[in-house]
């Protein structure tokens, strides 16, 4: 996914249907924007060297001029050891015209004019990082922040006050994070072990609503020390329908589909051979993209004893949960340019080969497939193109959206640009 990068430095139900009201908004949804590849403010922006910076949409380099500091992305503890963002957590104001970015460094979140580079205001923080922010409303953000030991609480700031006004405990480890609407979803598991999942859902003013959801299993356990150090990992999928009210909860076997209204959960299991499959799984972790019109798109990795698998790339019609598999090999999925991006490995001759960039309409249909052969990872995508990295090789291979080209080498990585809504810790740019 197009996460912030991770460093990690190893230290030595409630169960109902709502489905019938879920159908009928789905059947009506559009196809989900995916605006996490566009910039919604009034001038491309990125980090870059600890500060924020104005990019070239063209060459996706700095530019001269204006840029403000915000440091690094934060560290907190994980999987035994400790975990360390480059970029920090960030969100854009509901006008598109101000940033909130945790200063993890400085112990504040700072509000900043997208278009002026100017620093509006210092909002003091006491205590943990800041791992993800939220500007759900005018005059409220949320902030979730780490209190210690793999747990994190709920913070409401007021942006006029400049101050905290409220704190909520989560009582767990967030795994998943997105928007929905006006509302913040937040998939939470026991803190240090495996266990079933909870979903946490907040709305503008910090008000905290909690579901168990108690046939998804999610956390991580460390498993060994020194020089047998190991950790196992059960990281399900989030996705969300805004226009139909849902989450998406999906773990190797099943999908929890909860009504955020009304904060009911119903499952269903992917397949009886994807459910059998699961019986030798002992780690996994998926990614899910709502693709509108009753879609949900799932990839992801298992692990068993000895090694790690592809989970495939699937296509989930939520109005008759019927499955297909639109690649067996993939690992990971992105929405892009209205075009579902796979990347993974299949097995050839006993080894592992990449299957490069593998391009689908949203309807499941194959677009394009570049690079075959060679295992690659989505860096970036913006403007029509998607930045491609390569194994073995320091620039990013650009490849043109519309037609399948490969156009060339970004020699030069760009900034972490400022892209949909918001980023942090937990999620992917978020999409409104």
């Amino acid at each position: 996914m197009l996460r912030s990068m991770l460093v990690v430095t190893i230290a030595l139900a409630v169960v109902a249907s709502g489905a019938d009201a879920h159908q009928r908004a789905s059947a009506q949804s559009p196809p989900a924007r995916d605006a996490a590849s566009v910039s919604q403010l009034p001038q491309l922006l990125g980090f870059a060297n600890g500060a924020i910076v104005r990019v070239d949409p063209d060459s996706l380099q700095a530019l001269a001029g204006a840029r403000i500091r915000v440091g690094s992305g934060g560290c907190a503890a994980r999987y035994g050891g400790t975990a360390c963002w480059s970029a920090p957590p960030w969100a854009a104001a509901p006008d598109r015209q101000r940033l909130a970015v945790a200063r993890n460094d400085a112990s504040s979140v700072e509000l900043i004019d997208a278009r002026t580079l100017r620093v509006l205001a210092r909002i003091p923080i006491s205590g943990g990082s800041i791992g993800a922010l939220s500007w759900l409303g005018g005059n409220r953000l949320l902030a979730v922040q780490e209190v210690g030991g793999e747990r994190q609480r709920l913070l409401v700031l007021d942006p006029a006050k400049r101050r905290v006004v409220a704190r909520h405990p989560l009582n767990g480890s967030v795994q998943r994070l997105a928007l929905a609407g006006h509302r913040l979803v937040l998939v939470l598991s026991p803190v240090q072990r495996i266990g079933p999942a909870r979903i946490a859902v907040a709305s503008a003013t910090g008000a905290v609503r909690v579901v168990p959801l108690a046939q998804i299993r999610a956390g991580s356990k460390v498993l060994g020390t020194g020089s047998q150090f190991a950790f196992e990992t059960q990281l399900p999928g989030l996705a969300v329908d805004s226009v139909g009210g849902h989450a998406f909860v999906v773990d190797a076997g099943r999908v929890a589909d909860v009504d955020l209204a009304r904060l009911t959960v119903s499952y269903h299991p992917l397949s009886r051979q994807t459910a059998a499959a699961t019986k030798e799984v002992s780690g996994h972790e998926r990614d899910a993209v709502w693709l509108g019109g009753g879609t949900l798109a799932v990839s992801g990795s298992d692990t068993t004893r000895d090694q790690t698998r592809p989970a495939g790339l699937l296509a989930i019609d939520t109005r008759t949960w019927n499955v297909r598999t639109l690649n067996p090999d993939a690992t990971s999925v992105e929405l892009a340019d209205n075009l579902l991006l796979a990347s993974g490995e299949r097995p050839d001759a006993g080894k592992a080969v990449g299957i490069g960039l593998v391009a689908y309409r949203l309807d499941g249909s194959r677009r394009f497939q570049v690079l075959d052969g060679q295992p690659v990872w989505l860096a970036l995508a913006y403007g029509g193109r998607a930045y491609v990295g390569v194994s073995g090789e320091d620039p990013l291979t650009i490849v043109e959206l519309a037609s399948g080209a490969v156009g060339g080498q970004q020699t030069r990585s760009p900034p972490t640009l400022l892209l949909g809504r918001g980023a942090g810790w937990w999620q992917q740019p978020i999409t409104p």
